[in-house]
């Protein structure tokens, strides 16, 4: 081992040089043995023959075949590369290539494996797997809670989730039972005496609710989930009531609590001193943060005094504290549509027909949200949930086949006539006197092609509305506005001057007879 040298260079590749001038004599020696030997061979088979000649040729080919196993022999025994290879460009190293193309061809079949797997759904041809809609079995049955209220029967709150699976599905008898039992079982627990108020207010039985409030308040003059419920309680006059009732309640056995404070606000606003209101109502969020009836007064203050954007702001905060509250969903919404931005409105009352799908209203402010933002397919979806609940509503079996007639020419008008004649017929299927409707279908596709700047078909909507409906002055009207919209302002001024002699009082059209008179 000492005799060798560290680096590669040097001594040890004279060496390799040396020893490759010595191969390459003896390979030109061997070369020449090699040719006379064939040209002895050549001779001989000629004189005798080709038996003796294949004889001769197998045996030079073992000698050749010696001669460059020993060659090969010798070379492997060379630990150093010649100077020869050293000189040429390196060769490409085609093992470590086709493993590189080894890995990317398992990459990407492993890719396609998971592309396939995500689209699999995609494709006809193959048989799909059956897929479970996530609706169509809650995660948790009846038979889940009940066996869970079985297992606690001491905790409260247990009981308290299958109370609200049985009112979630209509079982308010069900539902009455565990509360009636909670409240035996934990007459001092405040929250007990609560969820049973709820449920009666639920039902509409305000005494009961009343008396079921005022326990829980008498056990905790603060408790934060009542003063909370009354401070919501102002849709009816039977609920303003109630919370009135109660909160008189909570303050007196707590003067400087949030209910005597809820009260106060409220009683401010009444004498029509919203900013002293807002004032107060900001100082109690300070004071209980959690509440958000305060936040709610703010944006009702707000509201009053012509903030539009900061009562916004509030709702939403109320929204974002609390979003299984009611209140503030309905609040935002009637700002929405109040706004003229009927799509904002529209997903703001839906977000209110989720937490209480039983209220029509709220459906029916949902389409007709969705109506005025002239969104023909979710107007129908809505108040097609409306009929079930309200089967006989005679605004939505006027309006619903107005929706469906639009849609009908919509379809037909983008060539799709076999969708059109299913949008008439749901129309039909709504209410078949097309007398009571159709007027009014055409003059709201009027108004949507107008603000689709298609004024020509908008001129042939209202022509249409006035075939069916001569003397209708919404017509002559509409028709008034698409002109104007065209530059033809004469023609604009004839039509509102028709619609006055028709309809003098109440008209929209001395409005923008007005309004063409100072721009002239």
């Amino acid at each position: 081992m000492g005799s060798f040298p560290i680096s590669e260079s040097g001594i040890l590749r004279a060496e390799s040089a040396e020893a490759q001038k010595k191969k390459k004599k003896k390979k030109k020696s061997s070369g020449k043995k090699s040719s006379s030997k064939k040209k002895k061979s050549s001779g001989k088979k000629k004189k005798k023959g080709s038996k003796k000649s294949k004889k001769k040729k197998s045996s030079g080919k073992k000698k050749k075949s010696k001669k460059k196993e020993s060659e090969k022999s010798e070379a492997k025994a060379e630990p150093i590369e010649s100077a020869s290879s050293i000189n040429k460009t390196p060769r490409i190293n085609t093992a470590a290539y086709a493993d590189e193309l080894f890995n990317l061809t398992g990459e990407l079949q492993a890719s396609n494996k998971e592309l396939a797997r995500a689209t699999r759904y995609f494709y006809e041809d193959e048989p799909k797997k059956k897929v479970v809609a996530l609706d169509s079995k809650p995660f948790f049955s009846r038979k889940d809670f009940e066996k869970e209220a079985r297992l606690n029967p001491e905790n409260l709150y247990v009981q308290r989730q299958l109370g609200m699976h049985y009112e979630a599905n209509g079982d308010y008898a069900a539902a009455k039972d565990v509360y009636l039992t909670e409240v035996a079982k934990n007459p001092d627990n405040p929250d007990a005496h609560f969820f049973m108020g709820s449920l009666f207010a639920t039902l509409g039985e305000y005494q009961k609710a009343k008396y079921a409030f005022e326990e829980a308040l008498y056990l905790d003059p603060n408790h934060g989930a009542t003063i909370e419920a009354m401070s919501m309680f102002i849709n009816t006059a039977q609920q303003r009531k109630l919370s009135s009732d109660v909160l008189k309640y909570s303050s007196k056995k707590s003067p400087d609590g949030p209910a005597q404070r809820i009260t106060i606000i409220r009683e401010t606003m009444a004498k029509g001193n919203y900013t002293e209101a807002l004032n107060l109502s900001e100082e109690s969020t300070e004071k209980y943060p959690t509440h958000i009836g305060f936040v709610q007064l703010i944006g009702e203050n707000h509201l009053k005094l012509g903030r539009v954007e900061d009562a916004k702001r509030a709702f939403q905060r109320a929204i974002k504290v609390n979003p299984k509250d009611i209140h503030p969903h309905l609040s935002l919404a009637d700002l929405y549509f109040e706004q003229g931005r009927y799509v904002y409105a529209a997903l703001s009352y839906s977000d209110a027909v989720y937490l209480d799908s039983d209220n029509p209203d709220y459906r029916y402010m949902q389409g007709l949200s969705y109506f005025n933002a002239h969104e023909w397919g979710r107007t129908a979806a809505s108040w097609e949930d409306l009929l079930h609940y309200r089967p006989n509503d005679a605004i939505v079996r006027n309006l619903l086949p107005q929706t469906y007639y639009v849609l009908a020419v919509e379809y037909n008008r983008i060539g799709n006539p076999t969708m059109g004649r299913q949008a008439f017929k749901n129309a039909l299927s709504v209410n078949n006197n097309t007398t009571t409707w159709l007027p009014g279908a055409m003059g709201v596709l009027g108004k949507f092609y107008r603000e689709k700047n298609m004024y020509n078909e908008s001129l042939v909507a209202f022509q249409e509305v006035l075939e069916l409906s001569p003397d209708d002055p919404d017509a002559y009207m509409g028709m008034g506005v698409t002109y104007w919209k065209m530059k033809e302002k004469q023609l604009a001024r004839a039509s509102w001057e028709k619609s006055l002699e028709i309809k003098p009082e109440n008209n929209e059209s001395q409005g923008w007879l007005i309004l063409s008179s100072q721009g002239s």
